[in-house]
């Protein structure tokens, strides 16, 4: 290329040889949609972390809620994570290259997501309650704590980073390069409004999934977590991994009804939560 030699014809810049060139008008026009792109992540960024910051901030500064509750949530996470990572590499990726049919590898993917997720929280509210005082206000910090956690990751690493060497890598990668050609205020919808408001849904499901492990332990029953791990099966599996995979998410449609499924599905896990919570809001684990 540094030999390579350039003329101007007819406002287009053209090598000597002539085997292809680009006009000034589509330069800037690139420049101008990069800017605009560039522009709208750097606001994404700003409003997840925020989301994440000002609640937490709040519940500690004003309810004076104990960080300690915000770390063990986001620990329990941790863990959670790791062992779920392990299981989707030992299951999950071993199914999709044996070309299972993609609702099962989607139902298994979101199974083990929940299972370890909640287990994870289980194990560690029974080995810390003699030491802490779970009460309504501190289990509402737990959960908070892994959305907010969640939203701080989502907004500094890429989604391709984030799901290298799983099995939605691929599938991941044709989304977002779909969005690169995205323009105009559909740019805005697809690549700000809607992550936006996928983390704020998913910081919900994790408030209510976890508060129904504390409903479970003061009414001594498995269902409220049985319906906890329904949530995830759904919004993991069905939802997150069924839609991406199957490229439905590449298609207005398959957006709308995947927001759409996930609005009514964060609403009724929040509704149930509340609902179940609400007679033990003065108890304390």
């Amino acid at each position: 290329m540094e030999n390579d030699e350039w003329r101007m014809e007819n406002g287009e810049w053209k090598m000597v040889n002539g085997e292809w060139g680009m006009s000034e008008k589509n330069i800037f026009g690139m420049r101008k949609d990069m800017n605009q792109r560039n522009q709208i992540d750097l606001f994404k960024q700003i409003t997840l972390i925020l989301i994440a910051i000002v609640p937490v901030l709040y519940l500690n500064r004003v309810e004076q809620v104990s960080l300690k509750a915000f770390i063990l949530g986001t620990g329990s996470w941790g863990i959670g994570t790791i062992l779920k990572m392990i299981a989707h590499q030992l299951v999950v990726v071993r199914m999709n290259a044996r070309k299972s049919p993609a609702i099962f590898i989607s139902l298994m993917n979101g199974f083990i997501s929940g299972l370890f997720e909640l287990s994870a929280s289980l194990g560690v509210i029974l080995l810390i309650q003699h030491k802490f005082a779970f009460d309504y206000k501190a289990i509402i910090s737990f959960g908070l704590a892994i959305g907010s956690f969640e939203s701080i990751i989502v907004a500094t690493h890429s989604s391709d980073n984030l799901l290298k060497g799983t099995a939605l890598e691929e599938s991941t990668v044709k989304i977002s390069r779909s969005l690169e050609k995205i323009q105009g205020m559909k740019q805005v919808t697809y690549c700000y409004l809607l992550p936006v408001l996928e983390r704020i849904l998913a910081t919900f499901i994790h408030i209510s999934t976890r508060g129904l492990i504390f409903v479970s332990l003061f009414r001594k029953t498995p269902f409220p977590m049985i319906i906890a791990l329904l949530v995830f099966i759904i919004a993991d599996g069905v939802l997150g991994y069924y839609y991406n995979v199957s490229g439905k998410l590449l298609s207005d449609k398959g957006f709308t009804q995947v927001y759409g499924a996930l609005f009514i599905l964060t609403f009724l896990v929040t509704m149930i939560f509340f609902l179940l919570i609400t007679p033990y809001q003065n108890a304390v684990l």
